[in-house]
């Protein structure tokens, strides 16, 4: 039991020792575990807003191919419309080559000016129309 008595500092400071190295080691490890957790609510955050920004970008995304399949149509359309009055441009430049306008104005005034008045007239208010059109359409 003497012996135990005369052991029992050094077990003392062998244990406060002991205790001082745990205290220290488990100290580290609490401090890198809080910077851990720090880093992963970071990246939560972060995460959070870059869903949100591809989300946005999704929708953006969308929203440009619809745009882009309603100008395919109106192009479409325009193509068409361009079409029809190429067709009546070439329809007209026939009769007139089939035709000697001049000559014909010259020897009867009176019958081709009404009728280039009229048809001139009928061509302004088509434009008219068409301007109307276009006006509502944007």
């Amino acid at each position: 039991m003497l012996a135990f008595l005369k052991s029992l500092p050094f077990v003392g400071i062998a244990l406060l020792l002991a205790y001082g190295a745990h205290s220290f080691i488990v100290g580290g490890l609490n401090k890198q575990v809080d910077k851990l957790q720090q880093q992963v609510e970071m990246y939560v955050a972060q995460n959070v807003a870059l869903q949100t920004a591809a989300d946005m970008n999704e929708a953006t995304i969308r929203s440009l191919e619809e745009g882009a399949k309603r100008q395919i149509e109106q192009i479409g359309n325009l193509q068409d419309q361009f079409n029809v009055v190429v067709a009546q441009k070439n329809e007209a430049l026939r009769i007139f080559n089939d035709h000697d306008i001049t000559k014909l104005a010259k020897n009867k005034p009176g019958l081709m000016e009404p009728r280039a008045n009229k048809a001139t007239k009928l061509e302004f208010d088509g434009i008219e129309e068409l301007s109307k059109e276009n006006e509502q359409q944007d």
